[in-house]
């Protein structure tokens, strides 16, 4: 699959996970997801958690499956300073659900490779 503003070959992996059993459940397509059990993910985030992947379908009912890709390219909103594209850094979730953010020390992540200021993405490979 050609890929970004260059192309190239992409491989992805997408896994089956669910939603919480229990709570209010609003993911979105494109959210940065953690997890948080047993393949079970939650786009309910506190700053400086580690990115599990990105939500490929919305979900809002408890105990659903939903398909989320855990390797290949995901592009991410970000709060705050724009994360750099260094080959380091990466990304953690922030404190606004759905969203990553530039880590506060140290690295995040998967890796950066493309950011958007004007649009607040961040294309970042995991």
């Amino acid at each position: 699959m050609a890929f970004g503003d260059v192309g190239g070959a992409v491989t992805e992996l997408v896994i089956t996970c669910k939603t919480p059993a229990a709570g209010t459940v609003n993911i979105a397509t494109g959210d940065a997801v953690k997890l948080t059990g047993a393949y079970t993910i939650d786009n309910v985030t506190a700053d400086e958690d580690a990115i599990f992947g990105q939500a490929l379908a919305s979900a809002s009912a408890n105990g659903i499956g939903i398909p989320v890709k855990v390797r290949g390219i995901c592009i991410f909103t970000y709060t705050g300073a724009a994360p750099a594209v260094d080959g380091v850094k990466g990304v953690l979730c922030s404190a606004t659900d759905g969203a990553v953010k530039v880590p506060a020390s140290g690295n995040g992540n998967g890796i950066n490779l493309k950011v958007d200021t004007g649009t607040s993405k961040v294309h970042v490979l995991l």
